[in-house]
């Protein structure tokens, strides 16, 4: 017997978002909102990928360009780049992305298992095939485990 309530909570929503060539998804309850790339204030002696800071309606918060901190060969800025600002429960980061694609529905059992190997990065949760294409689940907290960011009001 079809259970359309228990259908509809094991669906979630994605942001899939492009770095370089490849397709990643972040949750989209980890997603506040998304902006156009900011001005940015560096931060001296801080890692290469961090941006710098920004004030954004009031609070100040890192912004990390995603490429570098990934290790992805960096494309051109275009007007397509976009920053997500990361709503991580106890703090705000921005990361720099080079386009939004779009946002999906997806089921939880969708979510693929990542390869347990040495090769992989400890910041993904799974891998999601979306129209032919393997899409990289970013877990977003560890990935910003290492960016320093004042918490949150």
């Amino acid at each position: 017997m079809f259970d359309e309530k228990k259908e509809v909570n094991n669906i979630e929503k994605y942001l899939l978002f492009e770095l370089g060539k490849e397709l990643y998804a972040i949750e989209l309850l980890e997603v506040k909102e998304v902006i156009t790339p900011p001005e940015t204030t560096p931060i001296p002696k801080c890692q290469p990928y961090v941006c710098g800071l920004m004030n954004l309606r009031g609070l100040v918060l890192t912004i990390v360009d995603l490429r570098k901190k990934l290790n992805i060969t960096q494309g051109p800025i275009t007007p397509e780049n976009a920053v997500i600002i990361f709503d991580l429960k106890n703090r705000l980061v921005g990361g720099v992305v080079d386009s939004i694609v779009k946002v999906i529905n997806l089921k939880k059992d969708a979510i693929k298992p990542v390869p347990d190997d040495n090769t992989t990065g400890h910041h993904l949760k799974g891998v999601i095939e979306h129209e032919n294409t393997l899409c990289l689940l970013i877990d977003a907290n560890k990935m910003f485990e290492s960016v320093p960011q004042k918490k949150a009001a």
